[in-house]
C-alpha cells in the first residue's frame, strides 16, 4: 500500500515529514459533563493533543502525539501532563496530572498504523466526580455506515486558533469498500461530515459511536474541515488495538 499524503492532527508546529496540528471545524460547544472521559494532553502546559481516560492511572491517546521522530521512540514523559474534568482547558495546573510513562504500540510513521499510546500517570486522577472512564469498542463493523460524533480542542479552522471549550461534531463513517481504496481497514476508520471535520489539535481524541470509542484521532487528508469519501478523516481503529490497550493499562 502506498503511504498516504496526510496531515497529522497535532497542535505543534511540525513533526517529521508531516505537518502536525488538529481542532474540530464547524463543531459546537460540548456541554459540561457531556464527555467526562476526554482530556487535554499538554506539553509544558500547552495543549497539543487530546486523549481519553481509561482509568484513574491511565490515558489513551495517539502515538504520534508522544513520539520523538528524531530518536524513533517515545518522547520524554516529563514534558507532558493531562488536564481533566471539564470541557474548558487552560495553561494552568488546575485539574492537572503529570505523565510518568509513555507506552507506545509499534508506531509506523510511514503508514500511520499502530498510532496508539497509553500514558501512565504519576498519580491517580482524584476521585472527585468530575471524570469517568471511556467505554472502548471491542468489535465495530464498518461493512455499513454508522453515525457518530468526534470531539476535541483542535483548531477551529485551517491555521485558526485553538478553542478553550471542547468541540463536538456529528459525523458518518465510511464503509470498508470506501476506506480501503486508500487506507488499511484493519488499522483505520474513515469518516466525513456534511460540513466540517477534524483539524490540528484534535489528535488523540475520540470517535464515538453508540457510546463507545471506536477511533483515535490520527490524520486528515485535505484542508481542515473538508471531508468526502475521497478525502476522509482517518482514525486508528480501537477494536484492532483493544487487547494491546487493555494489557498496557493494567499496571
Amino acid at each position: 500500500m502506498k503511504a498516504p499524503a496526510v496531515i497529522l492532527l497535532l497542535a505543534l508546529a511540525s513533526c517529521s515529514a508531516f505537518v502536525i496540528d488538529p481542532r474540530i471545524v464547524n463543531g459546537t460547544d460540548a456541554r459540561e459533563g457531556e464527555f467526562r472521559y476526554v482530556v487535554s494532553l499538554r506539553n509544558n502546559l500547552r495543549h497539543v493533543c487530546g486523549g481519553t481516560i481509561l482509568s484513574d492511572r491511565f490515558v489513551l491517546t495517539a502515538a504520534h502525539c508522544v513520539y520523538d521522530n528524531d530518536r524513533g521512540q517515545a518522547a520524554n514523559p516529563a514534558l507532558y501532563s493531562i488536564q481533566y474534568g471539564s470541557v474548558h482547558i487552560s495553561q494552568t495546573e488546575q485539574r492537572s496530572v503529570r505523565v510518568q510513562e509513555i507506552r507506545l504500540a509499534p508506531f509506523n510513521s510511514a503508514r500511520l498504523t499502530y498510532d496508539v499510546a497509553v500514558l501512565k500517570l504519576v498519580s491517580p486522577i482524584p476521585n472527585n466526580g468530575l471524570w469517568e472512564p471511556v467505554r472502548l469498542s471491542r468489535n465495530f463493523d464498518t461493512s455499513s455506515q454508522h453515525r457518530g460524533v468526534i470531539v476535541g480542542w483542535g483548531r477551529l479552522w485551517q491555521n485558526g486558533p485553538i478553542p478553550s471549550t471542547l468541540q463536538k461534531l456529528d459525523v458518518q463513517t465510511y464503509t470498508n469498500f470506501v476506506c480501503g481504496l486508500r487506507f488499511d481497514n484493519t488499522h483505520h476508520i474513515c469518516f466525513g461530515a456534511t460540513i466540517g471535520g477534524a483539524c490540528n489539535g484534535d489528535s488523540g481524541t475520540a470517535l464515538v459511536v453508540n457510546g463507545e470509542q471506536v477511533g483515535i484521532a490520527s490524520f486528515i487528508t485535505s484542508t481542515c474541515g473538508v471531508t468526502s469519501s475521497l478525502t476522509p478523516n482517518v482514525y486508528a481503529r480501537v477494536p484492532h488495538y483493544y487487547d494491546w490497550i487493555i494489557r498496557n493499562s493494567a499496571n
